[in-house]
């Protein structure tokens, strides 16, 4: 082996150690990254929550209803260019309702209907013990949103209009009692891959 190549061999050998040495850094959710590009970051996903759950507790939907709503959020809509997990926003948004209302707003779970349906059958055969029997719990809202986005690119710059949309939509009349929207727009350089 020439010495040419027991140095190649070194370095290739040594080259996932150095890899692997390196550690990751905690950083605030809200505080810009070294690594961005013009799509949602966290602190967008968590202004929008934030903002959208205080504006839907002190709607007139919410406040003028005679005793406790109860809502179903349903999973979010992706019509944007972006890569992005839709599951975030719906259970961050159901974290922040049940959170902020205080027992003004009842959030119903839809995700585990199947799952609870299976169990009170369990409990109604007497393969599981049970404390009393429940009716399963309707909902007088339905909760969804969407995220779409225009784009605009040279071949340096991306520019993104991003809109995060959401409706509560009364469950027996399909009325929209409210709506709203949260708007931005970002430009940055291309080479960010947002997964």
């Amino acid at each position: 082996m020439t010495m040419k190549n027991a140095i190649l061999a070194l370095l290739f050998a040594s080259a996932p150690l150095a890899a692997c040495s390196k550690k990751a850094t905690y950083i605030d959710p809200d505080a810009r990254s070294s690594v961005e590009g013009s799509g949602l970051e966290a602190r967008d996903v968590r202004a929008v929550v934030e903002q959208m759950s205080d504006e839907l507790m002190t709607s007139q939907m919410v406040k003028d209803f005679d005793g406790v709503p109860r809502v179903a959020v349903l999973p979010m809509e992706n019509r944007s260019r972006f890569l992005i997990d839709q599951d975030i926003f719906t259970s961050m948004i159901t974290d922040e309702l049940v959170m902020a209302s205080n027992g003004r707003l009842a959030v119903v779970n839809r995700d585990l209907l199947d799952t609870i349906l299976k169990e009170r059958e369990m409990k109604r055969t007497g393969q599981v013990d049970s404390q009393g029997s429940k009716s399963l719990s309707g909902v007088e809202f339905f909760l969804q949103g969407e995220v779409r986005s225009l784009s605009a690119s040279t071949s340096k710059k991306q520019t993104d209009y991003v809109i995060v949309h959401f409706t509560l939509t009364d469950a027996e009349s399909s009325v929209v009692g409210w709506s709203n929207r949260y708007e931005m727009k970002k430009q940055g350089g291309w080479g960010v891959l947002y997964q």
